[in-house]
C-alpha cells in the first residue's frame, strides 16, 4: 500500500509539473491531539476494562513540493502518542486510571490539493516510529510506572486533513490550520489497562491506533 501511494504521487507530479511553475514551502509545526489505542480484547471485558480521553502533542519541520495547486509533503514530528484508560478491577481494589506515553517520531507523507492561500484537503499516510512506551497506573496495588517499551512496535496509518492557509498582515510568511484524522490498520501491539502483555491474550487482536487533532504551522514559500 505504502508502495503503491508513492508512485501515484508521484505520477500525480510529474503530470502536474509540465504545465504548473514549481515553488517550496518549508514550515515550522506543532499538533495537539485527542490520541486512544483500540484492542477487542479490551473492548470485550466491559466495565473492568474501558478508554479514557487521552492528548498528545507534537512539533516539527514540514516541506512541501507545489505544482500549482497539487502539492507534496512530508513532515517530521517529535512528540508523543498517549492512550488512556478507566475500569473498576475488585483483584486491586475498585476504579483506577492508567496511561500509555509513547515518545514517537512521526512522518507523515502527504498529497495537499489547494491554492497557495485559502482552504485545502490533504491525505497520505504517518509512519509513527516507537522510541520508548511507559506505563502508568492511579491504584497503589500496581507499580506506578512501568517500561513497556518492548510491548509496542512501529506501526503505520492512514490520514487526511481538511485546513486553510492565511496571511498575517504584511509578514512573509503564511500560516496553516488544518484538521487530521489519523486511524491505523497496523498492528501497533502493546498492553492492556492493566499492564499485561496483550499477546497473553487467546484469541489475540491487534491494537489500533487513532487521532483527531489540531495542526499549526508557520510556512515561508521560496519560489
Amino acid at each position: 500500500m505504502k508502495k503503491l501511494f508513492i508512485s501515484l504521487s508521484i505520477l500525480t507530479c510529474v503530470g502536474a509539473v509540465k504545465a504548473q511553475t514549481l515553488t517550496f514551502d518549508v514550515a515550522a509545526k506543532y499538533a495537539y491531539s485527542a490520541t486512544g489505542m483500540f484492542n477487542k480484547n479490551i473492548s470485550d471485558l466491559g466495565a473492568s476494562q474501558d478508554y479514557d480521553v487521552a492528548f498528545s502533542s507534537n512539533y516539527g519541520l514540514a516541506g512541501t513540493v507545489n505544482f500549482g495547486k497539487i502539492g507534496v509533503g512530508v513532515e517530521y514530528l517529535l512528540g508523543n502518542f498517549k492512550a488512556g484508560y478507566q475500569g473498576d478491577q475488585v483483584l486491586i481494589g475498585g476504579a483506577y486510571t492508567s496511561h500509555i506515553d509513547m515518545k514517537t517520531t512521526q512522518i507523515p507523507i502527504y498529497l495537499r490539493l489547494g491554492e497557495s492561500k485559502g482552504s485545502f484537503g490533504e491525505f497520505g499516510i504517518v509512519m509513527n516510529n516507537v522510541k520508548s512506551a511507559t506505563y502508568t497506573n492511579s491504584n497503589n496495588l500496581i507499580d506506578p510506572s512501568v517500561d513497556v517499551t518492548n510491548q509496542y512496535q512501529n506501526f503505520m496509518g492512514y490520514m487526511i486533513g481538511v485546513g486553510g492557509r492565511f496571511g498575517i498582515l504584511d509578514f512573509p510568511v503564511l500560516v496553516s490550520v488544518s484538521a487530521r484524522f489519523m486511524y491505523s490498520t497496523a498492528d501497533a501491539k502493546g498492553v492492556d489497562a492493566l499492564g499485561t502483555d496483550l499477546d497473553l491474550y487467546n484469541p489475540y487482536s491487534k491494537s489500533n491506533a487513532a487521532s483527531v487533532g489540531l495542526h499549526v504551522g508557520v510556512i515561508y514559500s521560496i519560489d
